[in-house]
């Protein structure tokens, strides 16, 4: 058990790395293809057709990375009003009962956007980005519910083996101030 939780824990933490590189990557390009499609309007009177198209796509894209970034520091499809007034070893059954409840909604999802892929694929179709078939595209959706699945699985293991959970870095927070005294 502590071998697989060890090595789900290695595969997280790649997969985390990649998103975070992916999704710099792709803000990166999203603005850059931006700018140059406004001064190529403006200044040139030329547009091209399918930048809109793909920066639509690029959204998507950052939007479900993001959204697996979130579930990476239990950011994402919470309620936290249960935990803020749990205690103790209840905390923990609060976590414990939150992240199954995650578990299920997105075990349920990720049956229904592998059956979306399905269904892209035999439809053969490209109408979100003219020459890439759409299934390419929504492979992001059934990315986003697995890797959620595995990290909300992660945190029950860590919650059952009494191990620390991962916390949201703090950058810039006001918890890194150091407090000045006696002067106003």
């Amino acid at each position: 058990m502590s071998s697989l939780f060890g090595f789900l824990e290695r595969m997280d933490r790649f997969l985390v790395s990649i998103e975070k590189s992916l999704v710099v990557f792709a803000l990166f390009v999203l603005i850059a293809i931006s700018f140059t499609e406004v001064i190529a309007r403006n200044f040139f009177k030329v547009g091209f057709g399918w930048i809109e198209e793909f920066m639509r796509v690029l959204v998507l894209w950052l939007a479900f990375l993001g959204g697996a970034l979130c579930s990476e520091y239990a950011r994402h499809m919470r309620v936290d009003v249960f935990l803020h007034y749990a205690r103790g070893k209840w905390k923990k059954y609060v976590n414990i009962i939150g992240n199954t409840f995650i578990v299920v909604i997105c075990l349920v999802l990720f049956v229904a956007s592998i059956k979306y892929i399905g269904y892209q694929m035999e439809a053969t179709v490209s109408l979100i980005l003219h020459g890439v078939p759409d299934w390419v595209i929504g492979l992001i959706i059934p990315y986003f519910f697995a890797v959620t699945i595995l990290r909300a699985m992660l945190n029950i293991a860590r919650d059952l083996l009494g191990k620390e959970q991962i916390k949201l870095p703090l950058i810039g927070g006001a918890e890194e101030l150091p407090v000045k005294s006696g002067h106003a």
